[in-house]
């Protein structure tokens, strides 16, 4: 998983194996993933996502969104700052 931390904006990248890994973790699993083994871009900033690609398209019509922000959440909650403008978009209103 990669980030791009801005002072008002974030970006994330997460490979195959990073949504592979997160949709098996064990004790927090998400059965009948949607987003497993699938690359995913996403960008927030204080208004909400401003920009997403699921396996580098913008079609983004077949998938889980609640699985969506659940993974974004959890893979930014560690990395983004809470004092950051797109914190609560991002992960605080999810976990």
């Amino acid at each position: 998983m990669r980030t791009m931390i801005n002072a008002d904006s974030v970006c994330l990248w997460a490979s195959t194996r990073d949504t592979y890994d997160w949709a098996t973790k064990t004790g927090a699993a998400w059965p009948c993933s949607t987003l497993s083994d699938r690359r995913i871009f996403a960008a927030f900033d204080s208004n909400g996502l401003y920009d997403i690609a699921i396996d580098g398209k913008d079609d983004t019509s077949d998938f889980d969104v609640c699985e969506f922000n659940a993974l974004c959440a959890d893979l930014l909650a560690e990395k983004l700052p809470k004092d950051h403008p797109a914190y609560l978009v991002a992960v605080g209103q999810f976990i």
